[in-house]
């Protein structure tokens, strides 16, 4: 009987792990170390305060090759593409099988700008080879850089996958930028629903950011803590997107509201604050006639809903209130008060804590409170402010 030594042992268990982490039609790194990856490059740019990218790459037509040869067929295709783009990438990037036909690659130190160049060596590398090969398939590529398109790694995604499906929606074979989205809001994208859905978030955010610049920058900033406290509550990602697009979209309603009310800066009378107080009603209807953004309706509906029922527009108390609307309170609540305003100064990080506090089971979840105070102290969402935040942001009412 041959009893393995130590070091048997630990190397066997190395090349156990290291298995786990390979796709094994691709040979490419898998879903999960993608996720451990992204986590990893996202704590290392915080801390030098560096940039990455991130790419999100789909195959075009690869369900119709896949039917018309073979599920085996389709296999070794995927392993061609994913050597294909090992190879047209720089040696310190990093692919990987993100599932089904999607893959992934993480650019490390590199901006949008230098990123783009990167994708279109891939997008066209993988057009000829496969013409080559006659197997009619092409890619489209969704790009996202930190940290101007997202601080946690859900938002990241997010938005590469965003503008993934704009690309393919707008006729495949191409690379999209999530700028681009935001700067060319089109009509006519194409018959997938979910494409439609996708680019109209975009068009409702670029709406409300044409009636009032500020409204944007602060969107984004409770997208980010949103997000953040989402991940730690532990909810799954699909979650965590609805709760990230609905962040987004909190304020859409105010493009119903008069200019002369949203930036008056004395006190509001009884019926302007009627008005503002309609803003949440408003936006839950133009986000519910968006097929693929119904589900974020309550949490737009309920996000000035408070613990204690004293909140707008139903008075819903306590657990009634959607989660999600819940941590929107948190994350907005957070933002207003970290941001300059015509009446006061900001309010430093050290009293924050005190405000959110005071607020524990009064306007907010006190359970979401203590988790976002965690947060805070931890420093993540810190970052948004140096990143994001925009001189005089205009804080939700």
């Amino acid at each position: 009987l041959q009893i393995a030594t130590p070091v048997e042992n630990s190397r066997l268990y190395g090349r156990a792990e290291q298995r786990s982490r390979i796709d094994e039609i691709t040979g490419l790194f898998n879903r999960r170390h993608f996720d451990e990856r992204l986590k990893e490059e996202l704590g290392r740019h915080a801390r030098y305060d560096n940039v990455f990218s991130l790419l999100m790459l789909d195959l075009d037509s690869f369900k119709a090759y896949n039917d018309i040869y073979g599920h085996p067929s389709g296999d070794r295709l995927l392993n061609q593409v994913g050597g294909i783009i090992k190879n047209y990438i720089r040696s310190g990037d990093q692919p990987f099988r993100y599932g089904g036909d999607e893959f992934a690659v993480i650019l490390p130190r590199t901006s949008a700008e230098d990123a783009y160049v990167v994708a279109e060596r891939v997008r066209e590398s993988i057009a000829g080879e496969m013409e080559a090969r006659q197997a009619g398939i092409t890619c489209s590529i969704g790009l996202a850089s930190y940290p101007s398109d997202g601080l946690m790694a859900a938002e990241l995604v997010d938005v590469a996958d965003t503008a993934l499906y704009y690309a393919k929606n707008t006729g495949c074979n191409r690379t999209y930028v999530s700028s681009r989205i935001l700067s060319e809001p089109e009509t006519g994208i194409g018959t997938d629903a979910r494409g439609r859905g996708l680019s109209a978030v975009y068009a409702l955010a670029a709406a409300v950011d044409a009636k009032d610049h500020y409204t944007y920058g602060h969107s984004r900033r409770v997208n980010t803590y949103a997000v953040a406290l989402a991940e730690a509550v532990g909810l799954p990602s699909d979650e965590v997107s609805r709760i990230s697009t609905s962040a987004l979209l909190h304020d859409i309603g105010k493009i119903g509201i008069p200019d002369r009310i949203l930036n008056k800066k004395g006190k509001l009378s009884a019926e302007e604050w009627e008005a503002i107080k309609s803003h949440p009603r408003l936006g839950a209807n133009i986000v519910g006639n968006i097929p693929d953004l119904v589900p974020c309706v309550g949490n737009i509906l309920c996000h000035h809903e408070r613990w204690d029922g004293a909140g707008y527009p139903d008075g819903l108390k306590g657990k009634t209130i959607p989660l999600g609307a819940r941590i929107l309170g948190v994350a907005d609540a957070y933002a207003a008060m970290t941001s300059a305003r015509p009446y006061r100064e900001v309010i430093c990080d050290d009293n924050v804590a005190g405000e959110l506090r005071q607020g524990a089971g009064k306007q907010f979840d006190p359970e979401l409170v203590e988790i976002f105070i965690g947060l805070v102290e931890a420093g993540l969402p810190m970052q948004a402010k140096l990143s994001q935040s925009p001189p005089g942001e205009q804080a939700d009412s």
